[in-house]
């Protein structure tokens, strides 16, 4: 589950469940209109990102939902503001390309919507970066056991190191990032590619699937669901080895590149993030402890007052590219369907753009290096 979804559900769940053991059936009052934004400042290109979202019911079922017409800045401490560009066909907006916050400046994020919501984050300064070491990768042919799959799953394992300043207290978050290329951008069930979508129709109800080429060399992004956040409580001033960035399963063939990032973070995003990750890891049961409150950095300002969930940081990234090829490892990969089926129309089937979501056309910096 994407981490923006996992943050509306526990928010749900530790609102809404009963904390007692009597034989009752709960009543559950969930309210909507929630806004959710997560994402970060940074202070290196490619890396300023965030998310916006409303919460709201659709068809009986709690969904995230685009807010269309939003406006997304970052501000400084002087009031300078750069407005950030849209993703198409998501929630996202980046920073422009090329720009970064600035090493000893404040920052905050603001978000305005159509709605007259007025959001606005807690300023934060752009904390000192410290550098990443020896990143590395490993493969193990039973990393990890999926209870759902109820099989032990390949996987290639990042790891780094780094050195500790002495005599300041620092917070730390791991990240992993995967590149991979693609050839398919569309696959259409029962139907076919036409127009920009799959189209249905009498002629295709016993198709089972016809997959479409991309339009030019494309890539797709993945990020790890993991939350990895550490201080240097017990290491302050050490070498610090080992470190686990992140995991990625061996389920298809093929090359990959690795992007691992070391977001050097404030103590409020720290202390966000490790309680999320306990909500998120917390087990059950009738000796479970309360949910602890998430509490995030971010408000409505507006009159309308709108509940806002979510944290919105300034960091310093340190980040290194791996690029592998998956298949020199010497594993085997988890069962997978490799078959292209291309319509069988004369001349040749239409293309699918590469384009959208974390699709990109723009070959990754160490592709292929």
């Amino acid at each position: 589950m994407p981490l923006f979804q996992r943050l509306l559900f526990l928010l749900l769940v530790a609102i809404t469940l009963p904390h007692c053991v009597d034989a009752v059936v709960p009543v559950y009052q969930f309210e909507t209109g929630f806004l959710l934004i997560e994402g970060r400042i940074s202070d290196a290109p490619g890396y300023s990102e965030v998310s916006v979202a409303r919460n709201e019911i659709l068809f009986g079922d709690y969904t995230l939902s685009p807010v269309p017409g939003a406006v997304v800045s970052a501000v400084a401490e002087n009031g300078e503001e750069v407005f950030w560009e849209a993703i198409p066909a998501t929630n996202r907006f980046r920073a422009p390309e090329g720009w970064v916050a600035e090493s000893g400046r404040s920052y905050f994020l603001r978000v305005t919507t159509p709605q007259g919501e007025l959001v606005e984050s807690e300023p934060e300064p752009v904390p000192t970066p410290v550098p990443l070491e020896n990143v590395r990768v490993r493969f193990e042919q039973e990393a990890y056991f999926s209870i759902s799959r109820d099989r032990f799953i390949p996987a290639f394992l990042l790891e780094a190191d780094l050195q500790d300043p002495a005599g300041e207290r620092n917070y730390y978050q791991l990240r992993l990032t995967t590149y991979e290329m693609i050839a398919v951008c569309a696959s259409c069930e029962r139907s076919r590619w036409r127009n920009g979508e799959c189209i249905a129709g009498p002629d295709t109800r016993f198709v089972r699937r016809w997959d479409y080429l991309c339009d030019a060399a494309c890539w797709i992004s993945s990020s790890g669901q993991e939350i990895n956040v550490f201080t240097d409580e017990f290491s302050d001033g050490r070498r610090v080895t080992g470190l686990e960035a992140g995991r990625d399963n061996y389920d298809s063939s093929g090359e990959l590149l690795f992007d691992v990032q070391l977001f050097s973070t404030s103590a409020a995003a720290y202390n966000f993030y490790l309680t999320l990750k306990g909500l998120a890891e917390g087990s059950g049961g009738l000796n479970a402890p309360l949910p602890a409150a998430l509490v995030g950095n971010l408000a409505d300002v507006s009159p309308l007052g709108t509940n806002v969930l979510g944290f919105v940081g300034v960091v310093s990234v340190s980040q290194e590219r791996i690029f592998i090829d998956q298949d020199t490892f010497g594993g085997m990969p988890l069962p997978f369907d490799s078959q292209i089926i291309l319509e069988p129309v004369n001349p040749s089937p239409p293309t699918a753009p590469c384009e959208g979501g974390t699709r990109t056309r723009i070959r990754p910096e160490g592709w292929g290096e």
